[in-house]
């Protein structure tokens, strides 16, 4: 894909059906963690502002796309840059969200296991569509 706008908003809206996919899959699995989501902590979804929770995926996308773009020589695949990367926001996420708030560790852990995923998507998928 040649137009770069074009392959950050790919990408972004990649990242959106994946996480809305992944969070599926973890309320069919772990339906205990849905019930954590109902607390004061979170705006309810008639709130309009949660609106800009599914912007979060297109902004990640579209920022990870600028990264590889300005450095996808120094990466071996997509896969490499997805797990740095990966590792480089889940990790930092993780110590913040645990130490922070006063969710499970599931929950947490659902957290950034779903944003180490989005971003080794994200790398594999830059490969990929820029070719």
């Amino acid at each position: 894909m040649k137009n770069k706008y074009l392959l950050a908003i790919s990408v972004g809206v990649l990242l959106l059906a994946c996480s809305m996919v992944f969070s599926w899959l973890l309320n069919v699995i772990f339906p205990s963690l849905q019930s954590e989501y109902v607390t004061v902590a979170f705006r309810p979804w008639t709130d309009p502002l949660m609106s800009l929770f599914f912007l979060y995926p297109v902004v990640m996308g579209a920022l990870l796309t600028k990264m590889w773009l300005k450095t996808r020589k120094s990466w071996k695949s997509g896969l490499e840059f997805g797990g740095c990367f990966g590792v480089l926001f889940a990790v930092p996420s993780f110590l913040v969200n645990y130490s922070t708030f006063t969710f499970s560790l599931p929950m947490i852990l659902s957290w950034t296991v779903m944003g180490f995923i989005n971003v080794v998507i994200a790398g594999l998928a830059l490969e990929k569509l820029e070719e």
